[in-house]
C-alpha cells in the first residue's frame, strides 16, 4: 500500500523559533523530552493482560504488575466465582423447600 505523505513543496513556508526556557527542577536545566512515548506503554499491558484474563473473571490488574500480583488476582477471581457459585446453590436449595 501506498500513502499520500506530504512533502516540502507540499506545506506552506513557516518560519521556527526556538524559545528556551530552562527548567528549574535540576541544575543542568534539562527537561526530559523522551518518555511522552512511552507514557501510556503502561496501561495497554495492564489492558492486554485483563483481556487475556476475562475468561477466568478478571476485570482489574494492580500495578505494578508481577507474576505475583497476577497469580494474587487469579486467585482472588476464582474465590469470587466461587463464592457467587455457591451462593447460586444455596438460592437454588431454598427455593426447592
Amino acid at each position: 500500500m501506498d500513502y499520500g505523505i506530504p512533502h516540502a513543496d507540499n506545506l506552506p513556508s513557516f518560519r521556527t523559533e526556538i524559545a528556551e526556557v530552562l527548567s528549574p527542577t535540576n541544575p543542568l536545566g534539562i527537561k526530559a523530552g523522551g518518555e511522552g512515548g512511552t507514557t501510556p506503554a503502561l496501561s495497554v499491558i495492564v489492558n492486554a493482560l485483563v483481556d487475556a484474563l476475562k475468561d477466568y473473571g478478571v476485570r482489574d490488574v494492580q500495578m505494578p504488575v508481577t507474576p505475583y500480583t497476577v497469580w494474587r488476582t487469579l486467585q482472588a477471581a476464582k474465590q469470587n466465582d466461587e463464592s457467587a457459585r455457591h451462593g447460586q446453590d444455596i438460592r437454588q436449595s431454598q427455593e426447592k423447600v
